[in-house]
């Protein structure tokens, strides 16, 4: 307003009307809200910041995806009011102080916050609107599935690379057929999340109807072998197993053979992190086409599933775990053995323990995820970039 000095804080809109209406009263004693400061939104907020881009950094993010238009939907959301869209020249750094139920899947990924945050802000309410939509839902669901996304593509890459490597080196007979519906349905995710952040919504043509009903199939597989392997290490002696029947027994299972239990450890572990991707993303499109709902609906929706293949997961690395520490012994035959069977035998347990070790590493639950953060530089074309961590 004229006369006034600029509050140095930014732009605040408050939950239930836009930029021009009046502050919001205090709330009811009665009513245990979070306690909110004058002129802040009270309930939770996205916190948005800008600052020049200046020269990229060694320690700043890299490009994520292909650029976006300037008239996408996180475009928009960036633009500020009476502009045609978001200055060029710009890194926005959006904060979100929650994970709205996605918290298991951040676990499972191991999610770090973006750099720090400099320059003007603003708080963006993204809690459930009253006459008009609350004006940081939709940007701050399109912040928590990309920053979730980020992470996540990451952690997978790394843990799949651990996993093969260890198949590689340890158990070189071993047959690593990845599977075409996980290949689909990584593909089909990634055109869902661009989706996202250009329309406000998935379309059809992404494909992500088809990979839910794949993803859904391959998690019915993934839990029957993880009971079935479970089984057999509940059946084990812990004073000691022969080699070669543990490796005979877990072959039983799905009748994999020994040769294809890596392979199924790697796919078992991919398609329960990709639907628990697909779900978040799912749930995210379906709350932009409900803008009078907030981001915490989004907790109803996903969390008890997530919860559920991050504790899959879990399962996966208890029993990679429990057989690492198993004690194999070498299987004795009628008559005496050769002094080099023996030798052969025990190398392939050795080998074989070593491979389960270092599965179980692959599958650790990673530290503990800060703040959900994803950081986006406007470009001179006016064109948006994601940027990525600087591990990605």
């Amino acid at each position: 307003m004229l006369g006034q000095q600029d509050d140095p804080r930014g732009t605040v809109l408050p939950l239930d009307s836009g930029p021009d209406a009046a502050e919001p009263p205090a709330p009811e004693r009665t009513v245990r809200l979070r306690p909110s400061r004058p002129g802040f939104p009270p309930g939770p907020a996205l916190l948005l910041s800008r600052r020049p881009a200046g020269p990229a950094a060694p320690d700043s993010g890299r490009p994520w995806g292909e650029p976006l238009s300037g008239s996408s939907e996180l475009a928009r959301g960036l633009t500020r009011h009476g502009e045609r869209g978001p200055e060029p020249g710009v890194t926005f750094r959006l904060a979100l102080p929650e994970g709205f139920g996605a918290e298991p899947l951040l676990c499972l990924t191991g999610a770090e916050p973006a750099g720090g945050a400099g320059g003007p802000s603003a708080l963006l309410s993204v809690g459930p609107g009253g006459p008009l939509p609350a004006p940081g839902v939709g940007l701050g669901l399109l912040t928590l599935t990309t920053a979730v996304e980020i992470s996540a593509i990451g952690t997978q890459r790394r843990v799949l690379e651990e996993l093969s490597g260890a198949a590689a080196e340890f158990a070189p007979d071993s047959v690593l057929r990845l599977d075409a519906r996980l290949r689909a349905a990584e593909e089909s995710l990634r055109a869902a999340q661009t989706e996202l952040l250009e329309h406000g919504a998935i379309g059809t043509g992404s494909g992500l109807d088809t990979a839910a009903a794949n993803l859904s199939v391959l998690r019915h597989q993934t839990h029957a072998w993880i009971s079935g392997w479970e089984r057999v290490v509940a059946g084990a002696d812990r004073r000691g197993m022969p080699g070669a029947a543990l490796r005979e027994s877990l072959g039983e299972v799905g009748r994999l053979g020994w040769a294809g239990f890596p392979g199924a450890v790697h796919s078992a572990y991919q398609a329960l992190v990709l639907d628990a991707r697909r779900l978040l993303i799912s749930a995210s499109d379906h709350l932009m086409r409900s803008p009078g709902r907030g981001m915490p609906a989004l907790r109803g929706l996903v969390e008890g599933d997530l919860a559920g293949r991050a504790a899959d997961v879990a399962r996966l690395h208890r029993l990679l775990t429990s057989l690492s520490t198993l004690p194999l012994t070498v299987r004795k035959r009628s008559g005496a053995m050769l002094p080099n069977l023996i030798a052969d035998q025990a190398t392939t347990n050795a080998r074989t323990q070593v491979l389960f070790t270092l599965m179980a590493n692959a599958l650790r639950p990673p530290a503990a995820p800060g703040p959900v953060t994803l950081e986006v530089r406007s470009l001179d074309d006016g064109e948006l970039q994601v940027l990525g961590s600087v591990q990605q």
